[in-house]
């Protein structure tokens, strides 16, 4: 299955150097507590998904993965809402689904517990002025600038991840 996540030029940067997708949090229960998984979309069009704003513009980027249907990890979020382990409050998913873009949009949400690393991303595009995507070449991958304090704080999280992780035994 195509998948499409939409971030800001300042979000790539750390997305790359801390092994690829993985971050994103996925809110349940009354929405004050969240998972762990990644947000995606069957959508390549980020208008009308809640995408903007916020201080970051999170429609800059567009990394697209494949992902097979099959894959057990892959979850469509509004069934997921309903599910022991992702139940999300009724009202929770109505203010998501409402600022989100409506149902028609919120049924092409998919969420991802594993961590994608780039090297499985089929494409890294950027936003033209039109709207459109272009392919983001390599020299602009490098020149592209984190977020001031964002790959600090990632790097802090997956530490502190990791730590909360049950060790193996040798």
């Amino acid at each position: 299955m195509r998948l499409y996540h939409f971030t800001s030029l300042g979000h790539l940067p750390v997305i790359v150097a801390t092994g690829g997708l993985w971050r994103g949090e996925v809110p349940v229960g009354d929405g004050s507590r969240t998972l762990r998984a990644t947000w995606f979309t069957t959508d390549p069009d980020p208008r009308g998904h809640g995408l903007d704003g916020s201080a970051a513009d999170k429609r800059e980027v567009r990394i697209t993965v494949v992902i097979p249907s099959s894959d057990r990890g892959l979850k469509h979020w509004l069934k997921f809402t309903r599910t022991s382990f992702g139940r999300l409050a009724d009202e929770c998913v109505e203010q998501l689904v409402r600022t989100g873009g409506g149902k028609r949009k919120a049924e092409t949400w998919y969420i991802y517990p594993d961590q994608i690393p780039p090297a499985e991303f089929r494409a890294i595009e950027i936003r033209r002025p039109d709207g459109s995507y272009t392919h983001m070449e390599p020299a602009d991958l490098a020149a592209s600038v984190a977020h001031e304090g964002l790959e600090e704080a990632v790097r802090a999280d997956f530490s502190e991840m990791r730590a909360r992780m049950p060790s193996r035994a040798a």
